[in-house]
């Protein structure tokens, strides 16, 4: 197990993903997403559909405590889970992307995302219960800058330059 691992987490529409591959210049990259749809056989929004929220969570706290890697990109909930935030906290460094609600809304009203479907209220009421618990990281990023910025940043981080 990796105990230098860092862990990139925030609410959906953050970034988190496409940080993947300016990431891997640096290391060994995971997305988490990818690991859960590997385990299930299926995509993550089949999955959430058919066996709902609490089945995806259990997957994605089993794939969290699998996985290893430099860095390793969580779903939006993750931390909704307090034993995934004390996992992290303890096999690595807690990245947050942080960014406005408004912001996040913009960039995932019109995805497919599960979550989204339940409408603009519901999700800004997941942001503001999520948004607590991302603060539990260890370090906080705007997530306004640019994915290259984001990513080299990070970098700069587990080199110990930042």
């Amino acid at each position: 197990m990796n105990d230098n691992s860092f862990y990139i987490v925030g609410f959906m529409g953050t970034g988190k993903s496409t940080l993947f591959s300016f990431l891997k210049e640096s290391g060994e990259v995971v997305d988490l997403d990818a690991v859960i749809e590997s385990m299930t056989r299926m995509d993550i929004a089949t999955y959430f559909d058919r066996y709902g929220e609490t089945a995806f969570r259990d997957a994605e706290t089993e794939a969290l405590q699998q996985v290893s890697a430099d860095y390793i990109l969580t779903g939006g909930g993750i931390v909704e889970r307090c034993e995934n935030i004390r996992w992290m906290r303890e096999h690595g460094t807690v990245i947050h992307l942080n960014l406005p609600f408004d912001e996040c809304w913009e960039r995932i009203r019109d995805s497919a995302r599960p979550l989204v479907k339940k409408g603009r209220a519901e999700v800004r009421t997941l942001f503001e219960r999520r948004d607590r618990l991302y603060r539990e990281a260890d370090v906080s990023i705007d997530a306004s800058r640019t994915p290259q910025d984001i990513a080299s940043h990070i970098i700069r981080l587990k080199e110990g330059r930042a």
